[in-house]
């Protein structure tokens, strides 16, 4: 996983957190080819993007707080309900 930040640096201690948080959603698909996050800091608030190349697909999360940490729980979540219904599509095609 790709990680850039613009307007701030990432510190270790926060590449380790995505890394923990983020590193196992290869469990919820076998067809991910690339991931990338990407942060902005503007005023205080951080906003991020990530964005999951699948198979035939592109899953895009973004969301916006004052906690760069809850912008990587809240990203984590929304990548997991969106991998989730795209194998679910996979399934139901297949049948």
């Amino acid at each position: 996983m790709r990680v850039t930040a613009r307007n701030f640096e990432i510190t270790e201690t926060l590449r380790e957190y995505i890394n923990k948080r983020l590193g196992y959603l290869g469990r919820y698909s076998n067809h991910i080819i690339d991931s990338e996050m990407i942060f902005h800091e503007e005023r205080g608030q951080y906003k991020g993007e990530l964005i999951i190349k699948v198979k035939g697909r592109t899953i895009k999360a973004e969301t916006k707080s004052n906690d760069i940490l809850k912008v990587v729980d809240e990203l984590k979540d929304i990548a997991i309900r969106e991998l989730k219904k795209y194998e679910e599509k996979l399934k139901d095609h297949r049948k």
